[in-house]
């Protein structure tokens, strides 16, 4: 593993490749740069993969939980490891919690992105849920509370699955991710710590018709979390981004869209 070092923390990541061609890739929530290493399966021989821990996750640390992630923060860790791997322009891939900072990198570098591939990207408009990190600061403190005593919350969980008010998709993804205190105090501290940063979508859609940036968005067609009918608003806006929809859930998206790329960049060889 390789480290970038910041006075608000660790940022760790694994380096596959001494290409010059440069690919930044983040992983979603509740996982680490391992379950992004499949698509080290369509690198080429000229590109350099990074794949990154963010923080809570894998072997990225946070200094301070009171502290937030903040935009200028983010600029400042980006510049940084471009200074430490020795590259300008890069592309960029994400899925999920990691699609949000794509979105959130390819805003602060419009200049310098090659291409942005995104996997069911957070920060646009996901369920209710997955997006707890975008409520306001007030519920932090519940949020708190699910941590140390999550009968009461699983219990409120079980009742709306019941009631046919969340899909049991929904419910099998909160309960996965919130199974043990660990999980749970995970989650507890990326809502406080990343929950400050919010996309300028408007910006962003601007961007990519002025420099025409490449964008590809992978969309599960059974994905709950993550809707095609919700992504549709922000990827209709952008004339050359180029949507797939393939037959999986949100669980299973990285591993299509790596298939999916393999067979494309196979295609291109004949």
């Amino acid at each position: 593993m390789n480290y970038l070092i910041h006075p608000k923390g660790k940022l760790a990541y694994q380096k596959v490749g001494d290409g010059n061609e440069v690919f930044l890739i983040f992983h979603g929530f509740g996982q680490c740069h391992r379950d992004m290493l499949s698509f080290e399966r369509i690198r080429k021989p000229n590109q350099c993969f990074l794949f990154v821990d963010m923080f809570y996750h894998g072997r990225s640390q946070w200094v301070e939980s009171s502290k937030k992630l903040d935009r200028v923060t983010w600029s400042e860790l980006i510049t940084s490891l471009q200074k430490q791997e020795d590259f300008k322009a890069f592309h960029l891939i994400g899925y999920s919690m990691g699609g949000k900072f794509s979105l959130l990198t390819y805003e602060l570098f419009v200049k310098e992105l090659k291409s942005m591939t995104l996997l069911a990207p957070d920060g646009i408009k996901t369920g209710l849920w997955y997006s707890m990190s975008n409520y306001p600061n007030f519920f932090h403190a519940a949020f708190k509370g699910v941590v140390f005593k999550p009968n009461r919350f699983f219990g409120l969980v079980d009742g709306l699955n019941s009631s046919g008010l969340v899909e049991k998709s929904l419910v099998k993804f909160v309960r996965t991710q919130m199974e043990t205190r660990s999980k749970r105090a995970q989650a507890y501290f990326v809502w406080k710590v990343f929950g400050s940063i919010q996309l300028q979508l408007g910006n962003i859609i601007r961007q990519a018709r002025t420099y025409r940036t490449p964008i590809t968005l992978f969309i599960g067609e059974y994905d709950k979390m993550v809707t095609h009918k919700n992504l549709d608003r922000f990827s209709g806006k952008i004339p050359q981004l180029k949507k797939v929809t393939l037959p999986v859930g949100h669980g299973q998206l990285i591993e299509a869209a790596v298939d999916y790329l393999r067979f494309e960049n196979q295609q291109d060889k004949i």
